[in-house]
């Protein structure tokens, strides 16, 4: 059986935006089921004051994503924007050395975790428990989460049913959206054409007579569609590399999947499972996604 945590209204500072390698603004998906994941791992080796491991079997099946607020940190000139990057200190010789650069962002998030194998009664315990981790040693998207406010009114578990999201709001979750990139492919077009002409604005002019015209500004999609970084797709096989961190674990190199997703507010969903991403493998995607398809984009 399955229950759901919320984490409700986690702050975090300074996470990674650089969701990929051409997008930037809100963290990967990838990011959160990553950090669920590491709760997991976290909570099956949990013990209480006397030595007693009470989530051995619990599993974190998935995680459901919903922005209150985010602050990019950037500086804005007009239509362009510039990151706030970091200066490292000098060397030897007095010049900076090189470095990648930081998207960062501040962001207010709350979290539902997908559960399963939790045990009857232990309801107190994994709240008490994932606020000890949360203070403890956990991050997010490489952000650091701050002190909760109160435990009772941030950790709570609820159940799957609609009137259960509105303790989401005021919150946009996020949603995916591949079936627009799908739809567009199969119409001829390319995966980068796809994306583009969905996220594009087309500028479009009445003309009023006399010399007097109507601007109107539309996109091709209703809703607040965005690029999201989802996953991976392999290129090489798995091997093992030279100075890879693990000696003993296969590794690949791979690349960022990219697709679209919707921010909608969490009251036009129907169920809390409607929302949970979920990991999904085939052959060489790994990728995070709310749907269960033969193909993945």
């Amino acid at each position: 059986m399955k229950r759901y945590l919320l984490i409700k209204q986690l702050q975090v500072q300074n996470a990674n935006a650089l969701s990929s390698p051409f997008t930037y603004g809100f963290p990967a998906v990838t990011a959160f089921l990553g950090f669920s994941h590491a709760l997991q791992r976290h909570l099956n080796r949990y013990v209480n004051q006397d030595a007693e491991a009470y989530f051995k079997k619990l599993i974190v099946s998935g995680v459901g994503i919903a922005c209150h607020t985010l602050a990019m940190q950037d500086y804005q000139s007009q239509y362009e924007s510039t990151l706030k990057l970091t200066a490292n200190p000098l060397d030897k010789d007095g010049n900076r050395p090189s470095f990648v650069e930081e998207g960062r962002c501040h962001l207010t998030v709350s979290l539902v975790l997908e559960l399963e194998n939790l045990g009857n009664g232990l309801e107190d315990e994994l709240v008490e428990a994932v606020a000890d981790l949360l203070m403890g040693r956990m991050k997010l998207a490489g952000g650091d989460i701050l002190p909760l406010r109160g435990i009772s009114q941030q950790l709570m578990l609820i159940p799957n049913e609609k009137k259960s999201l509105r303790s989401l709001m005021p919150s946009y979750v996020l949603m995916e959206r591949r079936d627009l990139m799908v739809e567009a492919m199969q119409s001829g077009q390319d995966a980068l054409d796809a994306l583009h002409g969905a996220l594009q604005l087309n500028h479009t002019c009445t003309d009023l007579g006399e010399g007097k015209g109507q601007w109107q500004t539309s996109r091709t999609h209703k809703g607040w569609i965005v690029p999201i970084a989802t996953g991976f797709h392999a290129l090489t096989p798995a091997s093992i590399a030279e100075n890879q961190r693990d000696s003993s674990t296969p590794h690949r190199f791979a690349e960022s999947v990219v697709t679209l997703g919707e921010f909608k507010m969490p009251i036009r969903c129907e169920t809390v499972s409607e929302i949970i991403w979920r990991y999904q493998q085939d052959g060489d995607l790994y990728l995070c996604t709310q749907q269960v398809a033969e193909t993945s984009i």
